[in-house]
């Protein structure tokens, strides 16, 4: 197993991932009007901007260019996740941003409150709702953060590092999406377990580990 060049190893990641999401680019959030206008929207994400790694099909914004240059392991698990949802966003197309979005989204729906005063219920949806929808296409990308890490063997203390995935499930990084900290935790131990003695195959997983070890 190659584990000795991560540069190597983020280059034929991102060469990868060219072949396989037409359209792929690396940008820089502080050019971006579509960033500097979210960043001002998710109010509740102080630090979308700068220290979030954000993709929009079939982009990615990194806070900025060059970027990560001094810590290739991190940028390469970082652009292995963000893959995952280009990756799940290709297969699935625009149920992707509804999945992503839900509930959150239904609440455009209050703007047939004119018709129906029912439909201002919608409004409900604004509020840090969980979305098991959101966690579970984000729980797919932070799996993949975590297979990459312990690829190059990069994490120091196994439990803290779950304990800081799981974080970003319960508190307002991603608006409250999850709060079952505790089961994150477990099933992120029980995949890493059960693909390590071949229990469990998790093709996307398989597939940018192989990229790693060319």
């Amino acid at each position: 197993m190659d584990v000795s060049h991560p540069k190597q190893g983020r280059e034929r990641l991102e060469q990868f991932i060219k072949s396989q999401i037409p359209g792929f680019q690396i940008e820089d959030k502080r050019k971006s009007p579509i960033m500097r206008l979210l960043t001002k929207l998710l109010f509740f994400n102080k630090n979308f901007l700068t220290n979030y790694v954000t993709t929009i099909y079939p982009k990615v914004y990194v806070p900025e260019i060059p970027w990560k240059e001094d810590d290739p392991i991190s940028a390469t698990a970082t652009l292995a996740h963000e893959y995952v949802h280009l990756k799940d966003r290709k297969r699935m197309g625009f149920l992707f941003n509804f999945l992503y979005l839900f509930p959150q989204n239904l609440v455009f729906f209050s703007l047939l409150g004119i018709f129906n005063p029912w439909w201002y219920l919608c409004l409900l949806c604004a509020l840090p709702i969980p979305s098991p929808t959101r966690a579970w296409l984000e729980y797919r990308g932070y799996r993949m953060t975590l297979f990459v890490y312990e690829h190059y063997g990069a994490i120091m203390v196994f439990d803290d590092f779950i304990d800081w995935i799981a974080e970003h499930f319960t508190n307002s990084s991603y608006y409250w999406m999850f709060p079952a900290k505790s089961f994150i935790k477990s099933k992120l131990k029980r995949d890493i377990f059960l693909y390590g003695s071949q229990q469990k195959d998790i093709s996307e997983v398989r597939e940018i580990i192989s990229i790693l070890q060319k």
